[in-house]
């Protein structure tokens, strides 16, 4: 089955088809998609992936994906639209390969082939990454990638799986009853961090029940370093907002032997 190498343009919304060849671009053989569903609170390993799972019901995908690909119905892209790529897609059987191309990968120096031993100028070329920056498997319905970061550059909103409390978010936060700041603490206080962190508590506190939520003060009480009084976590630095915010997501435990108390640096429900 042939492979098709698609681009998108910059500041075009058509997806033109670049390449067509016999040859698999990818070797899906040794290709272990197998994800994390994505969650700010979790961190993977080198040889992991997020995924987000239902992708073209998420708000992030686009008509590419989500309608029946048929090459004719792309127009083929002309040589001066290669120099203004924003991203390729490889489409290899349900499998669709994304790569971002960016000045490291678009090649305009001199060079020659080691088969021909002629020496080429003016032909810039795009080199094709080994592992590409997103894949979305059409049959599972499931995008995976390594960096929100990248895959936010392809898929315009996804930054919002990542996002930072607004300044108003985070003033409204501050006032929680649970909460006593000091004056000379205030919503420039606080850090990006803090801020991705109040994003992602907000919704956890409003999932939980009254009796839910003073069992998690109480919880993070135990173990934060923070002054709890009359019900009230003293906040008077970033650092106490941090484990407040800590101990609202449960992030502290004890080891079972030795009796260590410990805070999690990543979060992956089991």
């Amino acid at each position: 089955m042939a492979t098709f190498i698609y681009g998108k343009v910059k500041r075009k919304n058509n997806i033109f088809r670049v390449i067509e060849t016999e040859e698999d671009v990818y070797n899906t053989s040794q290709l272990n998609l197998v994800g994390v569903e994505y969650n700010p609170a979790t961190i993977i390993e080198n040889e992991e992936l997020y995924k987000v799972s239902q992708f073209s019901q998420s708000g992030y995908s686009f008509d590419f994906l989500d309608n029946e690909l048929n090459s004719v119905n792309h127009d083929q892209i002309t040589r001066r639209d290669l120099t203004k790529l924003s991203f390729i897609c490889t489409v290899q059987n349900n499998l669709y390969f994304f790569q971002i191309i960016n000045s490291s990968i678009f090649i305009s120096k001199k060079w020659f082939s080691i088969d021909e031993l002629t020496l080429e100028t003016e032909k810039p070329i795009i080199t094709v990454n080994p592992f590409a920056d997103a894949i979305y498997d059409k049959h599972s319905d499931t995008l995976y990638f390594k960096r929100l970061t990248a895959a936010q550059k392809i898929f315009k909103g996804m930054d919002q799986l990542y996002k930072e409390a607004t300044a108003s978010e985070t003033d409204s936060f501050l006032q929680s009853d649970f909460l006593e700041v000091d004056s000379n603490f205030n919503n420039s206080s606080v850090s990006v961090l803090n801020r991705k962190r109040i994003a992602l508590v907000m919704e956890t506190l409003n999932n939980l029940s009254d009796p839910e939520k003073q069992a998690v003060y109480s919880y993070t009480s135990e173990y934060s370093q923070v002054v709890f009084e009359d019900g009230k976590f003293k906040i008077e630095t970033d650092d106490d907002l941090k484990f407040v915010l800590w101990g609202i997501q449960q992030r502290f435990y004890t080891t079972p032997i030795g009796g260590e108390k410990r805070v999690a640096n990543s979060i992956i429900s089991i």
